[in-house]
């Protein structure tokens, strides 16, 4: 794109990984010079973060938002309309195709394929809605190929943009620590086991384990995140406190404090059971901190030995030896978090990242005006460069 754009980022949950990373796009677009503005809930928990590009807090749920969506499209006249999350298929398919009459190009990056409720229910509908898009914006390969496969969007309309950089890990935004955390002691070892409670994230299997290792005295377990020990017997965790320190910070937590939390950890704990491509991995590496994880925790790239350790499924026992190996070998953590701070930063993580969006923009745009009859227009390879 050889000029600037006017580009409408939609975020309808204001809150955590899609958040940050809807925040971390629009600054990098807004550097780069185009013209942004960003629509999100209210209950948006970056809210008393400045930023300088615009930002309307005002998107509600149901036929309110779609209103309101409708006339912000209107008031600021995008060229580009970028969506993040859709739970509505239906009200959504309605605003493509209006927003497409009036000259705008609508993108759709799905961070997941379909919603975690209903998702067999609302495929056909999902489906129908992906082949209204002029671009889909897939994270990695194997997206593409679910959405190829799954849903049937013609892999010429797909483009992908790798990458997550997270707005809590900018350089001046704030880390304060939750007044529950405990006090760091001397020579420990804090292993962050971090989300929203999930009996297959196999926190209890992993609780079990250590209550049988022999663990140094060092280790320190943080769990925090809300219901992160939801489902957890007490008995359980009773065990595991008589062999390793646990401490646990049951609540949601505000992204200055998961800044906070991450910053102080050697090591993010990711014993899971489901299989999944978990955002905690893309935090992890945001803040340059090893991960402990099984063999279900997916990623676009995780270099064993430099982002961390990888343990076979379902074998906790094992996962429980890792953990309380790299507590006695503090050294290890440190060689990967020196390998970690080598990578790309923040900074340099949001420019590619707009870099790479401006030119899909681009490339969708002239695909647009080539389909139809522009003379200016041109055929353009839409996975170049991927």
């Amino acid at each position: 794109m050889d000029r600037p754009a006017a580009i409408l980022i939609v975020e309808g949950s204001g809150r955590g990984f899609l958040s940050h990373y809807s925040h971390a796009l629009a600054l990098g677009l807004h550097e780069a010079g185009h013209r942004v503005r960003l629509v999100t809930a209210p209950c948006d928990e970056l809210s008393d973060w400045a930023v300088p590009f615009e930002r309307h807090a005002t998107l509600r749920p149901g036929l309110s938002g779609w209103r309101e969506l409708l006339n912000q499209t209107r008031r600021f006249g995008p060229e580009i309309v970028h969506f993040q999350w859709l739970s509505d298929p239906v009200g959504a398919s309605l605003y493509v195709r209006w927003a497409r009459r009036r000259g705008a190009a609508v993108l759709y990056t799905p961070h997941n394929l379909l919603p975690h409720r209903g998702r067999w229910m609302t495929m056909p509908l999902f489906r129908r809605l992906y082949r209204v898009f002029d671009r889909v914006i897939v994270r990695d390969e194997a997206m593409r190929w679910a959405a190829h496969e799954m849903l049937d969007v013609d892999p010429d309309r797909m483009s992908m943009a790798t990458g997550s950089p997270n707005i809590i890990a900018h350089p001046s935004a704030p880390a304060t620590m939750p007044p529950e955390a405990p006090a760091r002691r001397p020579g420990e070892i804090r292993a962050l086991h971090f989300g929203h409670g999930c009996h297959r994230k196999g926190l209890e299997p992993m609780l079990r384990a250590l209550a049988r290792t022999d663990c140094p005295e060092n280790l320190h377990l943080l769990l925090a995140g809300s219901g992160v020990a939801r489902g957890i017997a007490p008995a359980i965790l009773r065990a595991a406190r008589r062999k390793v320190r646990v401490s646990v910070i049951d609540r949601y937590l505000e992204p200055g404090e998961v800044a906070g939390l991450f910053g102080a950890a050697d090591l993010v704990a990711m014993p899971y059971a489901k299989l999944c491509r978990s955002p905690i991995l893309d935090l992890a590496a945001a803040f340059r901190r090893p991960v402990l994880r099984t063999g279900r925790v997916e990623a676009t790239r995780f270099d064993e030995g430099r982002h961390g350790m990888t343990i076979r499924h379902g074998d906790f026992a094992a996962f429980a030896e890792a953990l309380a190996g790299l507590a006695r070998a503090p050294e290890r953590l440190r060689e990967m978090k020196r390998a970690l701070r080598e990578g790309p930063d923040f900074t340099s993580e949001m420019v590619a990242l707009a870099a790479r969006h401006t030119a899909i923009y681009a490339d969708t745009m002239a695909w647009m005006r080539a389909r139809a009859g522009d003379p200016c227009g041109r055929a353009v390879p839409v996975m170049a460069g991927e």
